[in-house]
């Protein structure tokens, strides 16, 4: 690794800034979710348009696959200014005359937060110590469920003082507006890969190709899409379920508000466990068991038990899940980087693919239907915590008398 050139107090500022400014990404997200009735009635759309979020899923397929060889060409300063720019696509979004426009809009925001957060975890791993990096690791997978949590706290007082759709999208991206002039003057850039003589540069950059040959990222794909989808549709679409049991928006602020102590508690974990394997399965057996529960129940009171414990089991394990990337063997911030680019646009190809059919589902069947679509599939993420490899297995100790090298006799 190259001399540092990024001090511990600067280090600390980026990491703030990073986390803030995709936690309004998230929140100018969910809050276009939240205003989608009011918006599509005055484009002249009356049923629930999937492609509000679906600009942004597929903005994300695009900016996560090039996220990678963007931060490998600009570096990694210009590559944040750049997704905080695109981030504040939003505030254009405000002024929409039309649909389509609107949309294109959308799809702005989410190319500039995949990009983002691309950037957040090679960050982390150039300016902070292996001990350190679950703590930040943990805190920038916090930033979505934060920022979904400010734009649920707030949103309805916004809404309440400001009246229009589009003069609460333009308050909540003018914040986005802030955090890119803040990077300007605060962020730094670092080394992306260690110089190295024009012939040996192939063996010093890590590829895309490389990424695509990693057992792991196959793994942790099909582990996390079942995660993703559940918990898109249950803080973007479920707050707009007619008849549930409960106030369907207070189940999705139950479940977003209960994530922050599990974030907390999931930092710790990462850790002090000894093998973080344990916990995955245990999150991914309660994950299941209260999803059903919650959606398949009539009592107000167990759905209510339910969402506050499912946010709760679904971030204990996620910051540990997503330092795992960064314990491969030999990782890199631009190898995190590529496979986190990888990982990212498959999950949002599958997102967005089973977002729409859960979309149809509630539009044309039911939403209960819909809901046991997506409990269905969020299954994966049950059964991928046991094929995800266990990086604190003891290694295993060759008989004695034998070579630890190739286990023969000496």
């Amino acid at each position: 690794m190259p001399p540092k050139v990024i001090g511990p107090k600067r280090a600390l500022s980026i990491e703030l800034l990073l986390f803030f400014a995709y936690c309004f990404f998230s929140a100018s997200w969910m809050v276009g979710s939240i205003v989608t009735t009011d918006m599509a009635q005055e484009f002249g759309v009356y049923t629930i348009p999937s492609s509000v979020n679906n600009a942004i899923s597929a903005a994300k397929i695009l900016g996560n696959f090039v996220a990678a060889w963007i931060l490998l060409k600009l570096g990694p300063k210009r590559t944040v200014s750049l997704s905080c720019l695109l981030i504040c696509a939003v505030v254009v979004g405000a002024f929409s005359t039309s649909f389509p426009a609107f949309i294109l809009t959308r799809f702005l925001l989410g190319f500039g937060g995949a990009i983002l957060m691309i950037c957040m975890t090679p960050y982390v791993v150039y300016c902070f110590e292996p001990k350190q990096q679950p703590i930040f690791i943990g805190l920038n997978n916090a930033g979505p469920n934060t920022g979904n949590l400010i734009a649920l706290l707030s949103v309805t007082a916004v809404r309440g003082w400001l009246g229009s759709w589009r003069s609460v999208i333009l308050f909540y991206g003018i914040f986005s507006v802030v955090f890119l002039v803040l990077w300007l003057f605060v962020g730094r850039g670092y080394p992306i890969a260690e110089k190295a003589k024009e012939e040996t540069l192939s063996s010093t950059v890590y590829r895309y190709r490389d990424g695509l040959r990693e057992p792991f990222l196959h793994k942790f794909l099909f582990t996390m899409t079942g995660r993703l989808v559940m918990y898109t549709v249950m803080l973007y679409l479920f707050p707009l379920h007619p008849n549930f049991t409960v106030d369907a928006q207070f189940i999705s602020l139950m479940i977003a508000l209960t994530g922050i102590p599990g974030t907390i508690l999931g930092i710790v974990l990462a850790k002090k466990l000894k093998r973080q394997i344990t916990l995955f399965r245990f999150s991914g057996v309660a994950q299941s068991i209260l999803f059903f529960a919650m959606i398949l129940t009539n009592s107000a009171v167990l759905a209510t038990v339910c969402a506050i414990l499912l946010g709760f089991v679904i971030f204990i394990s996620t910051p540990s899940l997503f330092t795992l990337p960064a314990r491969l063997p030999g990782a890199t911030p631009q190898k995190v980087a590529v496979i986190l680019t990888l990982y990212w646009t498959g999950a949002y190809i599958l997102q967005m693919i089973i977002y729409a059919i859960v979309v149809h589902l509630a539009n044309t069947v039911s939403w209960t239907v819909a809901m046991m679509f997506t409990a269905l599939y969020s299954l994966t993420f049950l059964v991928g915590t046991f094929l995800l490899p266990d990086f604190d297995r003891p290694a295993k100790q060759p008989p004695a008398g034998t070579s630890p090298q190739d286990g023969t006799a000496p």
